[in-house]
């Protein structure tokens, strides 16, 4: 062998040593990177297989990205009915999770649909017995009952809802009903003793109202003072209840 030919065996060495170098670390990142078996399945390089991972609870665009990531295809199939995952949301998937697959090959996805909703019905202003049958017919479970304070509805008619009259809601939901307890009430004031203007003024400032004066005469008490009211002092009424003053003339 001559010189020169002796020479150019160590370049010749160091060169598949680069080489070999730089392709290790090429299939070492294509590795990581999940695109051995996709390209392996793409070029008929030897079809190597995939773990199929989980992709229910995610968003479609999230599941395509994971699935792309792994050398798999995403496909939405259908539309399930499922309100143990939000509308939208992967609700199942085919193959299931931990499935060893080809790579490049398709995971079919089936995505929750939005359940169906009934608006509340309009029940306001009915009685307590009709508004439980029309809220049993639409669908809802009666929530117990509140009470409030109304100046118009009869006692034990509907004044609201909760939730209000329209709101969408999936059918067995509970809805609850208000009932009127009729008008809010608070005790009478004492005008007894007191002079008729400023009697009237009091009672005209708690929101009641003065009813039929009739007068007679105490020589003991001084002119136009209130000697009696009813109802009497104390007792719970309404706004705009009527009082009748007993007056002392002048």
């Amino acid at each position: 062998m001559s010189d020169r030919g002796a020479g150019s065996l160590p370049a010749a060495i160091i060169a598949a040593v680069i080489t070999s170098i730089v392709m290790f670390f090429a299939l070492h990142t294509l590795e990581q990177r999940g695109m051995l078996s996709f390209l392996g399945a793409g070029w008929g390089g030897g079809g190597g297989t995939v773990e199929v991972p989980s992709i229910v609870g995610m968003q479609p665009d999230q599941a395509r990205e994971l699935l792309k990531g792994r050398g798999l295809l995403f496909t939405l199939s259908a539309e399930r009915e499922n309100t143990a995952f939000p509308a939208g949301a992967v609700a199942e998937q085919s193959p299931l999770p931990g499935s060893q697959v080809q790579a490049g090959s398709n995971v079919q996805a089936a995505v929750a649909r939005g359940g169906k909703q009934v608006p509340v019905p309009a029940l306001v202003g009915l009685k307590k017995e009709e508004a439980l049958r029309q809220l049993v017919a639409a669908g809802f479970v009666a929530a117990p009952e509140k009470e409030a304070n109304s100046e118009t509805a009869p006692v034990g008619t509907v004044v609201d809802t909760q939730p209000a009259p329209g709101t969408p809601l999936k059918p067995q939901s509970q809805v609850t009903l208000v009932l009127s307890s009729g008008p809010s009430t608070k005790p009478l004031p004492k005008v007894v003793g007191m002079r008729l203007r400023a009697a009237r003024e009091l009672l005209e400032q708690q929101g009641f109202k003065v009813g039929k004066l009739r007068y007679t005469y105490d020589n003991q008490r001084d002119g136009s003072i209130v000697l009696d009211q009813k109802p009497s002092a104390g007792a719970p009424a309404p706004g705009g209840t009527v009082v009748d003053l007993v007056v002392n003339e002048d």
